[in-house]
């Protein structure tokens, strides 16, 4: 793999510059001037869906591991076959396995932080939310099979380490997340094993007391190497920025691949990840008085107690059967089983104090359990046929999926009032939760997709794609006494159009039908309505010849009704209201190998605007211009050194919070902040490397997120060691 790395390396670039040179002049230009200023200031849905042209490649070369690039010449997102990015009609970024081991992104969490174009809302410690394009992402798929958030957030710090790449495609995507999600799919790439052994271990010690061990394994397992098998495991533990907040992980992963002949293949393969959070926080800080001043906090400030905990267990086992018919035919068969539990006693602290007296905070304290399953069952099949004297794609297939979801929670000690939070230590008794009010949920989710599209080759430099999916989506039972409950069938074409300007440059136009039943309630209880709209998309890419360096730049306009906006918390519950939105923006990526030696992947995206079907601003929360920047270099004249930054820099956000007294607006407001990270590595042979990550260099003390009326602080500058043994 080394030596494939070199040839790439080596190999000369065709990429045309122009679209380098718009990508880079573009976002430098428009972000220069925001930094400047930060300085300064300190119905029925559509019916058309897009789908990708389909391209057989080999699967291998998929494979970003052991490459140390920053691109890759092949994604598999947007269609059941593998194709260049640049064969995608819609923006798209890759995230490789070199760019999450040199910056250490070993959670969901910090590695979408460092996709352009994606924003992490920490509403909590341990829930998450993800958004696109100003829209919350409401699944991720693995392998591209969809596996759905019931609750439209992760529970969890999901690890990273059974991952060779995550593609992230923007826009709604109706083919493979069996409804077209609103902003845009996540699609974690599993590693996958090796005829060849190899065998690492990375040990790292860093700020707060954070140790962490990875290991992983591959081989074949007999003489021919017809079966091979990996083995993943990590453990993490340490404490946090937060006062009393700590984290132990446990992750260990198990695969199997066995050619039962010359043409299939069956994947056998379990993982399991256990999370142990110690004082947790459930919500988070009020952030203003009555009078409609701000609340100054200290970053560490935390009003989680001693007592409570949020333990998270995720298993997933899955079985693959491939097989190969011939004359260009592939059929593809996925069973999948996923089972998350939860168990917590939380504390969560809600009102509003005064800011003389700082009375008026409230106590929610609860007991919660849940467990969820989920099934899933894919199957497709890809192939060639020939009309009009050229070739064709073809592929059809069907998805079918359950989610069974039972969640407890035990009540006590509700609405006590807490000492002033002038005095407050943020400590309160553990409730008896035996004489707790208790309240639940059980429903059930089912999914059925059946689709079948073709790619037609119209001409050598352009093509035209045709489909359409049928997808029926049902619900059944009840959560915390409302009716979980509805069944709604949808049958949309897709359509998407590229054309070819030569070898390395292409323009593309998108169509997307958005259809996404949601699971958020009003203040009525009552389920909101599907969301449905449309989004557009129009864009110029263009890559390398080897496909390692890619560019792009796109304008896009999504129309939304019924997006969910947070309303307030009632019941235990937060509540939503539906907002009928209109996102419009752009878009300007470079990712891969620029120069030898030096992988990039940056990207620049500016909301135009985000408003309601009356013209008003909505989802203020989602900053209108964001910039991702990651650059490493490989240092010619110290052979084994590496070097590198990465900056994250958005524009300023705000919440509206209600009214005071007197009826004056209340705004929560985040300035603009850039955040800045620095890793060094160094081979002191080919087995051993030794390395160093710096995050948060500048110490910026800035809000995750404004999604919800509370927030906290992000962690602060923090110093990471590590080493790698490598055989």
């Amino acid at each position: 793999m080394a030596a494939f790395s070199k040839e790439l390396r080596n190999r000369p670039r065709a990429f045309g510059p122009k679209l380098i040179r718009l990508s880079i002049m573009g976002a430098v230009a428009v972000t220069t001037g925001s930094l400047a200023q930060t300085q300064r200031g300190a119905s029925t849905s559509p019916t058309i869906t897009t789908l990708a042209p389909i391209h057989a490649v080999n699967q291998d070369s998929a494979v970003s591991e052991g490459t140390g690039q920053y691109g890759i010449s092949v994604a598999s997102t947007s269609t059941r076959l593998p194709l260049s990015p640049r064969e995608t009609p819609q923006a798209m970024n890759i995230m490789t396995r070199a760019q999450m081991d040199d910056f250490k992104l070993n959670n969901v969490t910090s590695m979408l932080s460092a996709v352009p174009g994606v924003f992490v809302l920490q509403a909590e410690t341990d829930r998450t939310y993800y958004n696109i394009r100003g829209y919350e992402v409401s699944n991720f798929q693995t392998d591209g099979v969809g596996l759905p958030f019931s609750t439209e957030a992760q529970i969890g710090d999901l690890d990273t380490a059974f991952y060779d790449r995550v593609e992230v495609l923007k826009g709604a995507n109706g083919l493979l997340s069996l409804t077209g999600n609103p902003s845009g799919t996540v699609n974690f790439i599993r590693k996958r094993p090796k005829r060849e052994f190899s065998a690492n271990a990375n040990l790292s010690y860093g700020s707060f007391a954070t140790r962490r061990m990875d290991l992983d394994m591959t081989s074949a397992l007999n003489s021919s190497g017809s079966v091979r098998g990996r083995l993943i495991g990590a453990y993490q533990n340490g404490n946090s920025h937060l006062d009393r907040y700590g984290l132990e992980k446990k992750v260990l992963g198990v695969i199997v691949d066995a050619d039962l002949s010359d043409r299939t293949t069956l994947t056998l393969g379990h993982t399991y990840q256990k999370n142990k959070a110690r004082s947790p926080m459930w919500g988070a800080l009020t952030l203003y008085y009555t009078d409609g001043s701000p609340i100054y906090y200290d970053v560490s400030d935390s009003t989680a107690p001693d007592w409570a905990y949020w333990d998270t267990t995720d298993r997933t086992t899955f079985a693959e059967l491939a097989h190969d018919w011939g004359a260009g035919w592939h059929t593809k068969a996925t069973l999948m089983y996923r089972k998350i539990t939860q168990d917590a006693e939380q504390f969560y602290v809600y009102g509003v104090p005064d800011r003389v007296t700082g009375l008026g905070l409230l106590t929610y304290p609860t007991k919660y359990d849940r467990y969820e399953r989920q099934r899933i069952a894919d199957i497709s099949t890809t192939g060639k046929y020939r009309l009009g004297g050229r070739d064709h794609d073809l592929m059809f297939g069907i998805n079918v999926s359950r989610s069974e979801n039972v969640m407890t929670s035990l009540d006590k000690d509700i609405n006590i009032a807490l000492p002033s939070i002038f005095i407050w230590n943020r400590q309160f008794p553990r409730p008896d939760f035996d004489k707790a009010k208790v309240t639940g949920a059980d429903f059930t989710d089912r999914k059925t997709t059946a689709f079948i599209a073709t790619r037609l080759n119209v001409a050598d430099a352009f093509k035209v794609i045709a489909g359409v999916n049928y997808t029926r989506a049902t619900s059944a039972g009840v959560q915390y006494g409302y009716p979980h409950k509805y069944r709604r069938n949808k049958l949309s074409p897709y359509v998407g159009l590229i054309y070819d300007l030569d070898k390395n440059y292409s323009m593309y136009a998108s169509y997307t039908g958005i259809f996404n039943p949601q699971f958020r309630y009003d203040v009525q209880g009552q389920l909101l309505p599907a969301i449905e709209g449309r989004n557009y998309e129009l864009g110029l890419k263009g890559e390398s010849d080897d496909g390692l360096l890619t560019g792009s730049v796109a304008l896009f306009r999504a129309e939304q009704n019924h997006t969910a906006e947070v309303d307030k918390f009632l019941d235990g519950l937060t509540r939503y209201k539906p907002v009928d939105s209109r996102s419009t923006g752009f878009e300007l990526t470079l990712q891969g190998e620029v120069l030898p030696g030096l992988q990039v992947s940056t990207g620049y995206t500016h909301l135009f605007s985000i408003k309601d079907e009356s013209g008003n601003a909505v989802r203020e929360y989602v900053p209108k211009s964001a910039l991702t920047m990651a650059a490493t270099y490989a240092v010619p004249s110290v052979h084994g050194l590496k070097v590198g930054a990465a900056v994250r820099w958005q524009s300023a956000i705000r919440r509206l919070q209600g009214k005071t007294a007197a009826g004056a607006d209340i705004y929560t407001k985040q300035k603009a902040y850039a955040v800045t990270d620095l890793m060094a590595s160094y081979d002191l042979n080919k087995h051993v490397t030794v390395g160093a990550n710096v995050k948060n260099v500048f110490n910026k003390k800035y809000l995750t997120t404004l999604l919800w009326a509370q927030a906290y602080y992000a962690p602060s500058r923090s110093l990471g060691m590590n080493i790698q043994l490598k055989y």
